[in-house]
């Protein structure tokens, strides 16, 4: 059964601290390739300054250039509100013997409960969480996931990856941009490029 990790965002732009999670995440669970998604609308996230998907799906492509990683433009097709149980039912479509993993950070698995239709998330899939913040612990995620989800912790649905975090954001880039402040060594070569010829967040 080919394994296939999903790791969704707005990507407004991706960087490097991206790039460094997934790497980790495709070798902690060897997985057999990994689904880049762009939001086209986050539900989560005001975004004023969010630039055309295209350039989101670009600069995806430039970040993300391993073979393992396929940048997909699914959500962006759909349009809309991007919610992940919807996803995922249109993956379950395409990769039919599949089985899925699903990247979110420690923040957003502590708002799934909030989540559109999260039981039926997890019936399709395993949310593995990164622990990346210095206020939470894994202790704290956990307790989460066993009084909200008791079920689908005890069965394995709701797993943990510890990994010491690039302290980077994409809001950080695009102030520095505005601001006329080199992003060179946040965001991959190749990416600063497009960026840059495009005159993106400026």
């Amino acid at each position: 059964m080919e394994k296939i990790g999903i790791f969704g965002g707005t990507y407004n732009p991706p960087h490097v601290g991206h790039l460094n999670i997934v790497s980790k995440f495709v070798a902690e669970y060897e997985l057999d390739r990994v689904l880049i998604i762009p939001t086209f609308v986050p539900p989560h996230k005001v975004t004023p300054d969010l630039v055309p998907a295209k350039d989101r799906m670009e600069m995806c492509r430039r970040t993300f250039s391993d073979p393992i990683f396929e940048v997909s433009d699914i959500e962006i097709e759909r349009q809309g509100k991007s919610y992940t149980y919807d996803t995922l039912i249109e993956l379950k479509g395409l990769y039919k013997k599949a089985q899925f993993y699903f990247l979110c950070g420690d923040d957003m698995l502590l708002s799934l409960h909030t989540w559109h239709k999260p039981k039926g998330i997890l019936d399709y899939c395993t949310i593995v969480s990164t622990v990346r913040s210095d206020d939470l612990r894994l202790e704290d995620l956990e307790a989460y996931a066993k009084e909200y989800f008791p079920a689908e912790f005890l069965e394995g649905k709701i797993q943990f990856m510890p990994i010491e975090p690039l302290e980077l954001s994409s809001t950080e880039i695009r102030v520095k941009r505005k601001n006329g402040e080199s992003v060179e060594g946040l965001v991959t070569p190749a990416t600063l490029e497009y960026i840059e010829s495009g005159g993106l967040y400026l």
